[in-house]
């Protein structure tokens, strides 16, 4: 089955290259990646839930976390400014 995840930090030809071979290397095929949507898509065939979250986690691993993940910032509340 095909599944398609919005990620986040994906912006030019590089980063989806660096995807489309991240996950064929992590065994995955029939991998998509779409800049022209917006947000920006990823595509690839799955065969389970386990594979599922192989597939976000080797996304997040290579800095493309899912649209729907919390991304924690940094606390800048220490700074002096003055």
């Amino acid at each position: 089955m095909l599944k398609t995840l919005e990620v986040q930090n994906l912006s030019c030809g590089a980063c989806a290259e660096t995807i489309r071979t991240a996950l064929e290397i992590a065994g995955f095929i029939e991998v998509n990646v779409n800049l022209r949507k917006e947000p920006h898509v990823v595509t690839a065939e799955i065969k389970d839930d386990e594979h599922l979250e192989l597939l976000k986690k080797v996304l997040r691993e290579h800095g493309y976390p899912l649209i729907d993940d919390e991304v924690d910032l940094p606390d800048h509340s220490n700074l002096n400014f003055s």
